[in-house]
């Protein structure tokens, strides 16, 4: 706790009226000015280096700024600008407009003045601590512990005159060439290695650790980038931390000086510096990998720095949807600062106030304009909700690696925290249009005969589509069933339930007591056929007879070690063991041909849909499947294909046993649908539920069709 806090929480409140203003303020003489051109009018450019703020004053409003010395009074303030530049404000409207300046903390203030707001301020803090219910922001948190300008003194004086060179840009960009040149040659490994890379439910804890250094280390050097070029044109350097964004870690620096001291192509490079020099560590990594021995540690942590690097500058800060440096270079080099607060501000307004019909005055802006500002609007708008959307799905896919289905109630409560805030101005908004569409009856009073028609198309239109569950197992293509050749007894068994096995691997052995005397009786044979024969041989009788009783012996033989063979049975082909259980063979006696386990290959996969007969006359041929793998939220579109001709029996453990006599399961018939290749990858036994489409009916229709279907039953054999 510092001294103003000690202060604020044991003494007594200072008295505000002793130390109020008794006279209108003063300009802060330590202000930094700067001329610029702000949509195209000439403005200035007003930074407070004490608390970082920065402004933008018309040439007219800096004028009238000007005149404020702390010993004019408002009457005196008013003439003077009315002599400078003859236009006419009165008093009261001089006042309110010092008013508004002091609520942004504009004005000079002499030491007790700041201990006093500072007071103030602490007080406004702690009545917002009492009245928040959201203790903690999630959306922004903010951490800085060091004032950075003497680091980056002495970096700049270090490396400067290096960096910012022309022969080393040169380098740098003959080291872009490169690098795109690998990230082309290279791209049928790099493109799939992407989404694997950032397919976070994958990771092991080390893996994760890993990520998030090297995501530190590289995000500092980003921001450093910044600083330094920041620095290196003349602007000092205050604030350097580290802020969460939606609990995601990232660093940030404050290099609002150069916008006072640099040129407009200095501060272009002040913000392309982080996707610069981010490139650079792309393309030195690059030439290390490619240059490297694979298998050496060194080359996979350089391919792990390609793929944060090269993502990260393309997909995030190259972009100039997120307000990111992309975003920043954008408004920079057209010239329009706060294009996507402007923007959505100006559409907003207009669906208010045109089509909501709300009370809402739109912001003028140029007529050249309005495309960019519409188009700019939309697009940022959606890509913005889709990344938020992918780190809720991100989220979901770690925390279910932990937590399961369980993973729904964090996450659910994540995705409340980051929409909050808009589901809170869209119940506003509700309630604005409502207001003034029921605003003294007159709304239903002029449009009652409307409201009426169009609650009547609803109820007879076919807008509403039937929707039937059904469940799903995934299934092969096409398996394979592997049957004893003989009758006989398993005396080992050499797999366990889904495991992974190749062709010709050994999975069972069995003894016969049929193979056993086939053998005996084929070696009896073929002994006695030796014998004839050289008996034969030895009374100068012909051997015919005996020749062919050796062949017979010899074939005899052979089918007796063939049958023996058979007594070790192995996988006809590369798979998955499907059987859950293939211990409980053991011991058992089976019969020639009998079934013993099913091998899956890793070929096409099926979802197999199990249907209730009562929802068959509702579904259409060719109807769409839509299929939720679990650990997704992503949605899989199918089609349905042909029934089969007859009941088929529900696996088990698929649905919940009944105990209730009340409660019977239908009777289901089954179809097999081909999965794509999005999702081929999933388990084999996979199970659950799926959603399928109907027609569409009106509301008016299904009542009918519900009315029918019990007279049907009642009435009807």
């Amino acid at each position: 706790m510092n001294l103003s806090e000690a202060l604020d929480a044991a003494l007594p409140e200072i008295p505000r009226k002793r130390l109020a203003r008794d006279k209108p303020p003063a300009v802060d003489p330590n202000l930094i000015l700067r001329e610029e051109s702000f949509d195209g009018e000439p403005v200035i450019g007003v930074l407070q280096r004490e608390n970082g703020n920065f402004f933008r004053f018309p040439l007219a409003q800096w004028q009238l700024i000007q005149l404020f010395n702390g010993a004019r009074t408002y009457d005196e303030i008013a003439e003077a600008y009315r002599e400078q530049t003859g236009v006419d404000y009165s008093p009261d409207e001089i006042g309110a407009f010092a008013e508004g300046m002091e609520a942004q903390d504009f004005w000079y203030k002499t030491p007790q003045e700041k201990n006093l707001a500072m007071s103030e301020r602490l007080m406004a803090q702690r009545n917002r601590r009492a009245h928040r219910t959201q203790k903690v922001n999630i959306a922004h948190i903010t951490f800085s512990a060091w004032d950075p300008n003497l680091y980056f003194d002495r970096l700049d004086a270090l490396v400067g005159r290096f960096i910012y060179n022309p022969w080393c840009v040169l380098a740098a960009i003959a080291l872009f060439a490169f690098e795109v040149f690998v990230f082309i040659a290279h791209w049928n490994v790099i493109g799939p290695d992407i989404p694997v890379y950032y397919t976070f439910s994958t990771k092991t804890l080390a893996d994760f650790a890993e990520f998030w250094i090297l995501l530190f280390c590289l995000g500092f050097i980003h921001e450093s980038a910044h600083g330094l070029t920041c620095k290196h044109f003349g602007g000092e350097v205050h604030a350097m931390g580290l802020m969460f964004l939606y609990l995601t870690p990232a660093f940030y620096v404050d290099v609002t000086e150069s916008w006072i001291y640099a040129t407009r192509v200095q501060r272009l490079w002040t913000i392309i510096a982080g996707i610069w020099i981010e490139t650079v560590v792309c393309g030195i990594a690059m030439f290390v990998w490619v240059n490297s021995a694979p298998g050496y540690w060194l080359h996979d942590l350089m391919y792990k720095v390609i793929l944060i690097t090269g993502v990260a500058v393309i997909v995030m800060n190259l972009n100039p949807l997120l307000k990111l440096d992309g975003y920043y270079f954008l408004t920079e080099a057209i010239g329009i600062p706060d294009l996507k607060e402007r923007s959505t501000a100006f559409v907003t307004e207009w669906v208010q106030s045109k089509v909501l019909r709300l009370p809402v005055i739109v912001t003028p802006i140029p007529r050249k304009r309005a495309p960019l500002f519409i188009s700019y609007a939309l697009l940022s708008g959606a890509y913005s909700y889709l990344v938020l959307f992918a780190v809720i799905h991100l989220a979901y896919n770690i925390a279910f690696k932990v937590m399961a289905e369980l993973a729904l109630l964090p996450i659910g409560f994540m995705a409340f925290a980051i929409f909050r805030s808009r589901l809170r101005s869209l119940r506003k908004l509700a309630h604005e249009v409502w207001s003034n569409m029921t605003f003294s009856g007159s709304f239903i009073q002029r449009h009652g005969i409307s409201i009426a028609a169009l609650i009547g198309l609803l109820i007879i239109l076919p807008l509403w589509r039937d929707r039937q569950d059904a469940y799903y197992v995934v299934e092969p293509a096409n398996p394979i069933t592997v049957h004893s050749a003989i009758a006989g007894k398993v005396d080992a068994v050499y797999i366990k339930g889904g495991q992974q096995v190749h062709a010709g691997d050994a999975l069972f052995r069995m003894t016969s007591v049929d193979a056993a005397a086939m053998y005996a009786q084929a070696a009896a044979i073929t002994g006695a056929s030796h014998f004839r024969s050289f008996q034969a041989q030895l009374q100068g009788q012909s051997i015919g007879s005996a020749a062919a009783e050796q062949i017979a012996a010899s074939q005899s033989r052979a089918l007796s070690s063939e049958v023996q063979g058979s007594l070790l049975i192995r996988s006809p082909i590369h798979g998955v063991v499907l059987n859950t259980d293939p211990d409980s063979l053991l011991g058992n006696t089976v019969a020639t041909g009998q079934p013993l386990i099913t091998v899956a290959n890793d070929g096409p996969r099926l979802v197999r849909l199990y249907i209730p007969f009562s929802a068959l006359k509702r579904i259409l041929p060719h109807s769409e499947v839509l299929l939720m793998p679990p650990g997704r939220l992503s949605i899989v579109h199918l089609r349905l294909q042909a029934m089969d001709g007859q009941a088929a029996s529900l696996p088990t453990d698929l649905v919940g046993k009944q105990t209730y006599k009340g409660i019977a399961l239908p009777t289901f018939y089954s179809a097999r649908i081909p999965l794509p290749a999005s999702v081929a990858g999933l388990p084999l036994g996979t199970a659950g539920t799926v959603k399928i489409l109907g027609a569409r009916h009106s509301i008016f229709e299904r009542c009918v069709r519900i009315g029918l279907d019990v007279v049907h039953q009642h009435i009807w054999w």
